[in-house]
């Protein structure tokens, strides 16, 4: 038999899994988003990644440190 999920019936699961990961104490180990650290780092490296067109080669990559 299939089984079919609503979108309440998932909202209503996420609510309680923030609940219960609180009641153990794993609440503070997740997070809604990544770090400032780890988006500054994604930045970084998108800033210094080239992806530039030749004739010859079609498209190449350079890291422009």
């Amino acid at each position: 038999m299939k089984k079919a999920y609503s979108l309440d019936i998932l909202a209503d699961f996420v609510k309680e899994e923030d609940s219960e990961l609180e009641k153990v104490g794993l609440k503070s180990f997740y997070r809604d988003g990544p770090s400032e650290f780890t988006i500054q780092k994604i930045l970084g490296f998108s800033k210094q990644l080239s992806v530039r067109p030749s004739r010859t080669l079609g498209n190449y990559e350079q890291n422009l440190n």
